[in-house]
């Protein structure tokens, strides 16, 4: 017995039971916090009620999902069990808990069916014991397939019953990922056969994906679904946080299937080896609107400290030493957790040198100089060289730069650089560029990268060429499109 079920096999022993049952909801309410975070669960003044549920689920996160009412059952008879579940509301989707361990002589057959045609799952404590604890050599997978059951599963899963849908998952991953397909249809049958159909479509997706990006051929899967396939949080999630996979083909394949927007939807994601190597592959393949960058707040960030990416709530950042890259959809996320600083203004002169570097055409210029504000559109794009310092003579000295809008190449969309926020923005209102040339030019225009750093950087992001110093090699192995 594991410390989840023995947790409350031991309040089960309290002679009162409304203060036993208190604690097995609380015990219960902490395991599925665990499972996933985002569940709330309201407690209800119930227990071993036929009607009345004992715990309320919901996902605020998901509003596809309905709540979803818990039932607790002291009693593990099946004919019982089966009487209740005649009675509980199908739209509430209940998950019923027997609090033991259901009698090895019972009809399993007869219980699965009814619990299925009721969209109710049946636990005993053992099977939710090995859900919410059972050890697995990929935990992140183990952490999907909890979730999964949790959320929507139905019918009767008893302890054997999960460490085989576990076991299963796990090995058919794993096929899955180097495109062996006996494994990977095996998993996708079991899925198909234990799950209902919703919940099993949310693993065959994640073993489709894996599938598809070990470059072996779809057709070659008889038990591929045949409807479309595309990775939810949970999904995306084991990715990211599972095992590493370090082969940058399967990355390459992953970008092609998913964008910046789909990554920038999911919750809170560390900074793994896959997040890392999904990125490097993904900043040549996906586009971007919003990006900002900010010096770094954390003063022993220098030379040892690792370039990387990490995902907060509705942003991606990548971490430097000496400043933070922000990404996100809208400009208004990139302030909403914390106010961003004004910063201090860069010199015309400046900004007119690192132009022509970074191959932007310039289309409109605010200009400030003491207290006076000058803006120029139209045909600017010439203001390089001579003109600009023209320009600045006639300003006076001090003139400073506090926005500029320039177009990318090649494809000409304009951008909006904001020096007194440090971010840059798309103008148009669904337009985007390439994620590589928005970072590259606005680290470059709102940062002064030394060549030390300049070189340091490349490394993790390629800069296409455009760079502030000469005698850069500008490629990075591992970026070439996989192929067909």
């Amino acid at each position: 017995m594991n410390a989840v079920a023995s947790s409350i096999a031991e309040a089960l022993e309290v002679d009162d039971p409304y203060r036993s049952f208190a604690e097995i909801k609380r015990l219960l309410e902490q395991h599925l916090r665990q499972i996933n975070p985002q569940i709330r669960t309201r407690r209800t003044g119930y227990y071993n009620h036929t009607h009345m549920p004992d715990l309320v689920m919901r996902w605020p996160h998901d509003d596809d999902l309905s709540d979803r009412y818990v039932y607790l059952r002291s009693t593990t008879d099946a004919d019982e069990l089966l009487f209740d579940i005649r009675r509980l509301a199908p739209q509430d989707r209940p998950i019923v808990l027997a609090l033991g361990a259901l009698r090895p002589s019972f009809d399993a057959r007869a219980l699965d069916s009814l619990a299925i045609d009721h969209h109710t799952l049946v636990l005993d404590l053992a099977a939710f014991a090995e859900l919410t604890s059972g050890e697995s050599a990929d935990a992140a997978l183990r952490h999907l397939i909890a979730n999964t059951v949790i959320e929507g599963g139905q019918g009767l899963l008893d302890e054997r019953s999960v460490s085989r849908l576990a076991s299963a998952m796990t090995t058919g991953a794993q096929a899955a990922r180097r495109g062996e397909r006996e494994g990977t249809e095996d998993a996708l049958a079991f899925a198909s056969e234990t799950l209902s159909p919703s919940i099993a479509r949310r693993l065959t997706a994640v073993l489709g994906t894996l599938w598809r990006a070990s470059g072996a051929p779809v057709a070659a899967l008889e038990r591929a679904p045949r409807y479309p396939q595309q990775l939810d949080e949970l999904s995306l999630d084991y990715l990211l946080e599972g095992q590493e996979i370090s082969d940058g083909n399967f990355w390459s394949r992953i970008a092609n299937e998913i964008t910046l927007t789909d990554l920038l939807r999911h919750g809170r994601i560390t900074a793994t080896d896959n997040l890392q190597h999904l990125m490097r592959a993904a900043l040549s393949t996906w586009n971007a609107r919003v990006c900002g960058v900010a010096p770094s707040s954390v003063a022993a960030r220098r030379d040892a400290a690792p370039l990387h990416w990490t995902k907060g709530e509705g942003v991606l950042s990548f971490d430097a030493p000496s400043f933070v890259v922000t990404l996100a959809q809208k400009v208004d996320h990139l302030t909403s957790s914390a106010p961003r600083a004004a910063y201090e203004l860069p010199a015309l002169d400046e900004v007119g040198n690192r132009l022509p570097l970074l191959g932007l055409s310039l289309k409109a210029i605010t200009l400030v100089n003491g207290g006076g504000k000058v803006a120029y559109e139209g045909e600017v794009g010439a203001l390089h060289g001579d003109r600009l310092r023209h320009l600045s003579e006639s300003l006076g000295p001090g003139t400073l730069v506090k926005t500029l809008e320039a177009a990318l190449p090649p494809s000409g969309v304009l951008v909006r650089y904001n020096f007194s926020t440090r971010t840059a923005s798309v103008k148009t209102p669904r337009g985007s560029v390439p994620l590589l040339e928005l970072v590259n030019t606005s680290i470059r225009l709102f940062t002064d990268l030394s060549h030390a750093e300049e070189e340091r950087l490349i490394k993790v992001i390629p800069s296409g060429g455009r760079t502030l110093h000469a005698g850069i090699d500008h490629d990075m192995r591992g970026t070439e499109p996989p192929a067909d």
